[in-house]
């Protein structure tokens, strides 16, 4: 199960990364590959479609989305 440093690290890294990189649209895989990269490579958390954030027993621990003005949020749930 992923523990509380691994969510709010992987929620800090995906919403410090988008904001650098400015994607104009939201793209599963590769907020999969930072959220990946931020737990050492461990699959303990899950990317969906709509921007939810999972852990292993399927439950929202976060979101990832973007406001009107640009600007890439990712909260914890």
């Amino acid at each position: 199960m992923a523990s509380d440093v691994e969510v709010d690290r992987a929620l800090a890294t995906v919403r410090a990364t988008l904001n650098d990189q400015r994607p104009e649209s939201f793209d599963r895989d590769r907020v999969q590959r930072i959220v990946t990269g931020s737990t050492g490579g461990l699959d303990v958390l899950a990317v969906d479609e709509e921007g939810a954030i999972r852990d292993e027993r399927g439950a929202q621990v976060g979101a990832v989305r973007r406001t009107l003005g640009g600007e890439w949020i990712a909260e914890r749930l």
